[in-house]
C-alpha cells in the first residue's frame, strides 16, 4: 500500500486536504515521505497538465487520482439529474478529467459528481446511462473510472461498496473499478473490515480519514484493523488521506503518515 494526500491543484481552492501553492505542497508532501498526491481540480480544461507531471516527477511523487467532485459542489454538475442538458454539461467534464488523469498516468473519481435527487429510481437509470458513457470515452483514453460511495447525508445514490460493487457489474466495463472511504464507511458500513474483505478484486482505491474527518488516530476508527484488512486482499494500490486540514494542513499530514507509518 502506498500513501498519498488530497491536494488543491489551483490555489483558490480549499480542499480536505493541502490548499495553496501546488509546488510547496509538493515539496512538503516529498519531505514527509508520501509516495503521492491525489490532485483535487476546479477547472481541468485549464489545467497545464504538463507542469503538474514536471512538479510530481521533480518529487518524486505518483499521481494517486483526480478527484471530479467540484463540478458537482462547486457548479451544480451531476451525472444523475433529471435535466439532460446538466448531464450532458457533466459528460463533458468527466472527458476533461479523463484527458488530465490520461496525461499524468492516473485514475478519476466518481463521488460527489453522482449527485443527489429526489426520485432515486430515475436518479440512478440517469446515473447509470450516464457512466456508460464515461465508459465509451474512457475507451478512448485508457483511463480508468473509479465509483466511491459517499454517505446518505450527501448522496442518496450509491452510499455502500456493496452498491458500487453492484454497480460496477451492471456497467460490465473493465475500465470502471470501486473505490473506498473510512469517513463515509464508518457511516454507511456494518463493518468497515469485512466490507474491504468483500470488496476483494475491485477494491482499486481508498481515501483515510478519521471517524470526525481529522486526520487518522485522530478519531475513533481502528486504523490497524482497516490495514490488516487491506493485507488481507492483498491490496497494492494507493490510500489517499482526506482529511481537514487541522490544527494546519502540514500538521495534519505529519499527523496523518506518522500515526499509519507507526502501525504498518
Amino acid at each position: 500500500m502506498r500513501l498519498a494526500i488530497v491536494t488543491a491543484a489551483e490555489p483558490e481552492v480549499k480542499p480536505l486536504g493541502l490548499g495553496g501553492d501546488l509546488e510547496s505542497n509538493l515539496r512538503e508532501v516529498s519531505k514527509l515521505g508520501y509516495d503521492g498526491v491525489e490532485l483535487f481540480i476546479k477547472d481541468p480544461g485549464r489545467l497545464d497538465g504538463e507542469k503538474v507531471k514536471e512538479l510530481t516527477e521533480r518529487f518524486d511523487l505518483r499521481m494517486a487520482a483526480i478527484s471530479t467532485g467540484l463540478t458537482y459542489t462547486l457548479y451544480g454538475l451531476s451525472l444523475s439529474s433529471p435535466d439532460k442538458a446538466i448531464r450532458e454539461k457533466a459528460l463533458k467534464r468527466v472527458e476533461e478529467y479523463l484527458r488530465i488523469a490520461r496525461d499524468l498516468e492516473s485514475c478519476i473519481i466518481i463521488g460527489s459528481i453522482k449527485g443527489k435527487v429526489r426520485n432515486r429510481n430515475s436518479g440512478i437509470r440517469n446515473l447509470k446511462d450516464s457512466l456508460m458513457k464515461c465508459a465509451e470515452s474512457a475507451e478512448e483514453t485508457g483511463t480508468r473510472i473509479l465509483i466511491e460511495p459517499l454517505n446518505r447525508y450527501e448522496s442518496n445514490l450509491i452510499n455502500t461498496i456493496y452498491e458500487a460493487i453492484k454497480l460496477k457489474e451492471e456497467l460490465d466495463s473493465d475500465l470502471i473499478g470501486v473505490m473506498a472511504d473510512t469517513f463515509h464507511m464508518n457511516i454507511e458500513e456494518k463493518s468497515i473490515y469485512n466490507s474491504i474483505v468483500n470488496a476483494d478484486g475491485c477494491l482499486e482505491h481508498i481515501h483515510f480519514s478519521d471517524s470526525n474527518r481529522l486526520a487518522p488516530g485522530q478519531g475513533h476508527l481502528d486504523f490497524r484493523q482497516i490495514i490488516h484488512a487491506l493485507e488481507e486482499i492483498d491490496y497494492e494500490h494507493f490510500a489517499t488521506a482526506e482529511i481537514l486540514p487541522l490544527p494546519n494542513q502540514y500538521d495534519a499530514a505529519k499527523l496523518t503518515i506518522d500515526h499509519l507509518k507507526s502501525i504498518r
